[in-house]
């Protein structure tokens, strides 16, 4: 395989993963994670907590969010390395013709 080919599947890869609405879904889950870990229910946490606490909370989820989208598409690009190579020349080929804006 070449770098091109790699450095293709991993830019596509990291713009299909990194869009507003996967951000979104991945900030909203992380925090009622955190929520959920903290034995606070919607139920036991006034409005006016939950405000702060999604203040209080926002640039960590921000910064946990883009490093998990980040790990992700490394990690499907590390597997879809060892993928069957006509599966892998395909993907690779999708990725190539994908316009390139960045």
């Amino acid at each position: 395989m070449t770098a091109d080919a790699k450095h293709f599947r991993l830019r596509t890869l990291n713009r299909h993963l990194g869009t507003e609405f996967a951000r979104d879904q991945v900030s909203r889950a992380l925090f009622e994670v955190v929520v959920d870990g903290l034995h606070l229910s919607p139920c036991r946490l006034p409005d006016g907590d939950r405000d702060w606490l999604r203040g209080a909370l926002a640039m960590p989820i921000h910064d946990a969010t883009n490093v998990a989208l980040d790990v992700l598409a490394w990690r499907i690009e590390r597997i879809l390395d060892g993928a069957p190579q006509p599966l892998r020349e395909r993907l690779d080929r999708h990725a190539a013709a994908e316009p390139s804006w960045g």
